[in-house]
């Protein structure tokens, strides 16, 4: 099958980390590349879900409102699961 070229940007340090990752794996960065274009592909979009992960700003702010609403006696208590029990 032909080859073509693509050029693409990314932060020098996730290229550090491919790169070790990769070599790790017994494979090169381009081959990586591949496999992901294939699922890509395959899945007609990503082959893993992609989320909005919060800043630790709004993580923090998230968790100091829990915890207003618990001191307000709006919490929902719930019964611990035992190892095995899920």
């Amino acid at each position: 099958m032909p080859t073509a070229t693509m050029n693409i940007r990314i932060d020098a340090d996730v290229k550090t980390q491919v790169e070790e990752v990769s070599k790790s794996l017994g494979l090169n960065p381009t081959a990586v590349f591949n496999v992901f274009a294939r699922s890509f592909i395959k899945h007609r979009g990503f082959p893993f879900p992609v989320v909005d992960v919060p800043t630790e700003k709004e993580f923090t702010q998230q968790m100091e409102d829990i915890l207003a609403q618990m001191m307000l006696g709006k919490a929902v208590e719930h019964e611990l699961l035992e190892d095995g029990d899920a």
